[in-house]
């Protein structure tokens, strides 16, 4: 008796689809490599512009809705685009990115009409890296344990603090940070921000240039009086626990 899951012949087109896809866009130049903490920076790359190409299809983030940039794929075809790429040595995204997986489901369910048609499609396209930020020095990853405050002043909150061993942190455009809004000890207070590398008083204060974890970078970021626009916060005010869970 035969026990074999079978693809349907819908199922079966896209699997089709999805390898002739992937036997132009792969790069012959990507190594595969026993230890992706060995990979370079030009590995790396490629694997970004492979990130790119599925991105253009919908298949970078292919559950995410289609007027994000995702593919709106059944489950089905999403397990089909993980099991060709596991076929050929590579992943879904083909580089490290939790930040991704993480950043965009959370701005997905929490942010405003705004934040999803502003900051979903380019990190769905694989045009920008995205990360979470949460380890601070004596803290970890414990949420009790952040000192990082974001203080209203007008139409921005003033950041002050520091994230430490933040994978790819240096190299990310668009940062998910939680910090606290009402001083106190524990997890309370605290809200979640979405900070771009270019806003004033955020700096990478220390980067490891050996890349890390499947060709990701491992850094230390500090907000030295970081003014992000009010309109930055996703979840609300002191709703950060909800937001992070």
């Amino acid at each position: 008796m035969n026990f074999a899951i079978e693809d349907s012949p819908e199922q079966s087109a896209f699997r089709v689809e999805v390898r002739a896809f992937l036997d132009k866009a792969v790069s012959p130049k990507i190594e595969h490599m026993a230890d992706p903490c060995d990979m370079s920076f030009e590995q790396y790359q490629l694997r970004r512009d492979l990130g790119r190409a599925l991105g253009e299809r919908g298949w970078l983030y292919p559950s995410m809705p289609k007027e994000y940039g995702g593919g709106d794929l059944s489950a089905e075809k999403v397990a089909i685009l993980h099991d060709e790429l596991t076929r050929i040595g590579l992943a879904l995204p083909p580089y490290y990115d939790a930040g991704g997986r993480m950043g965009a489901p959370t701005i997905l369910v929490w942010g405003t009409d705004e934040h999803k048609k502003r900051f979903l499609p380019p990190i769905c396209k694989g045009l920008v890296r995205t990360w979470q930020l949460l380890t601070e020095p004596g803290a970890g990853s414990d949420l009790a344990g952040i000192k990082t405050t974001a203080i209203r002043d007008g139409d921005h909150y003033v950041l002050n603090g520091t994230k430490i061993y933040i994978t790819n942190g240096p190299v990310a455009d668009v940062l998910l940070v939680y910090a606290k809004t009402r001083p106190g000890p524990g997890s309370g207070g605290i809200s979640a921000f979405v900070v771009e590398k270019d806003f004033p008083g955020f700096k990478v204060a220390q980067k490891l240039v050996k890349m890390g974890f499947r060709g990701s970078q491992t850094g230390e970021l500090v907000f030295d009086n970081c003014r992000v626009p009010a309109e930055n916060l996703v979840g609300g005010e002191n709703n950060g626990v909800a937001v992070v869970m």
